[in-house]
């Protein structure tokens, strides 16, 4: 797959990409990190390792240089976050002077913000109304956490704010599941709402909120994780199908139960740690092809396995339909490489 293809024939260049794991893995991974932003830093890590072991195995059996795309990547990611990390920091230090807590209040112009912080389930939004240098009037606008922290901690903060006219540190909430996180995350929404009402305030430059937003995105928090398990587990499922359903004559992989029956009548039974047929099958599954390739001088070509099978699997058919997919595959290499170098 290379532009010269997506020029020529796109059609077949995007059905080349649905074919390949890798490609559909970082789409996967653009719609988990799109809905969950705080996922961002965790599926970067997972798809690096995982192009990384794909690649890296492709490397070895034929050259295939997209691992060095990936080493490339992983370079542009170091490169950037050193350039942000620094520039964060400048920022932070810079706004450290100009801080709106305290009598940082009257650096604060007359108007209406809205800011936004991090509670314990997830963002919330709060509108700040400023007059004369004091704090007169805060409207929660989304709040996702526990509604008996909203009508005790929140509340009773609320007031003693709008009494002194300025944001303070409140103190230390009751034993309630989530309060801290909860309080923290509707203070710091008050601040970056009143921050928008100073003018010059720092803010971080193009690059590093882009790079944050994309790479980094927000500190994961447990329904994030435990939304992650979950797709993971579907991914799983519906990947190793998936894959078995694009390559003809794989799609056989899928039916097999892992029973070994095929492994009793087998004359090879095991080599290199794999059972035989039921190892190739299950490679098969997993899109190793050219491994099944390796290990398909084992196989005696007897047959005994498809008979001995509950739904008839044969061993011979899914090692021919791996060759077909490894050739197929090395053909549409080589025609691309010629078209070109043409």
């Amino acid at each position: 797959m290379t532009l010269s293809e997506l020029l020529h024939n796109p059609i077949n260049f995007f059905w080349n990409a649905l074919r390949t794991r890798g490609v559909r893995l970082v789409v996967y991974a653009i719609i988990v990190a799109a809905i969950f932003p705080s996922s961002r830093f965790i599926l970067l890590v997972a798809v690096i390792l995982a192009l990384g072991s794909i690649w890296w195995r492709e490397y070895r059996f034929n050259r295939n240089s997209k691992v060095i795309y990936l080493l490339a990547f992983i370079a542009f990611l170091l490169i950037g976050y050193v350039v942000t990390f620094v520039n964060v920091k400048n920022v932070d230090e810079l706004r450290f002077g100009m801080s709106p807590w305290g009598d940082g209040i009257y650096q604060v112009t007359d108007g209406t913000y809205i800011g936004e912080g991090q509670g314990y389930r997830g963002p919330i939004k709060v509108e700040v109304q400023v007059k004369d240098h004091r704090i007169i009037g805060i409207k929660t606008l989304d709040y996702p956490d526990l509604i008996s922290v909203l009508d005790n901690q929140i509340k009773i903060f609320k007031q003693q704010l709008l009494a002194r006219g300025r944001l303070f540190a409140p103190g230390q909430p009751e034993m309630l599941r989530g309060a801290t996180e909860t309080l923290t995350g509707y203070v710091n929404a008050i601040q970056d709402a009143l921050s928008k009402g100073i003018p010059a305030f720092p803010h971080y430059d193009w690059f590093s909120r882009t790079f944050l937003s994309l790479f980094i995105g927000q500190a994961p928090n447990r329904v994030t994780l435990n939304a992650l398990a979950i797709l993971f587990a579907v991914f799983m499922v519906f990947e190793y199908a998936f894959q078995s359903m694009l390559i003809p004559g794989t799609g056989r992989s899928i039916n097999c139960y892992n029973c070994a029956s095929c492994v009793g009548v087998c004359p090879v039974k095991e080599v290199e740690g794999v059972q035989i047929p039921m190892g190739l099958v299950l490679l098969t599954r997993l899109g190793n092809y050219e491994r099944v390739m390796e290990l398909s001088k084992y196989c005696v070509g007897c047959g005994r396995c498809a008979a001995k099978c509950p739904i008839g699997n044969s061993g011979p058919l899914v090692i021919s339909a791996a060759f077909q997919a490894v050739r197929e595959k090395r053909r549409s290499t080589s025609t691309q490489n010629k078209r070109d170098t043409a």
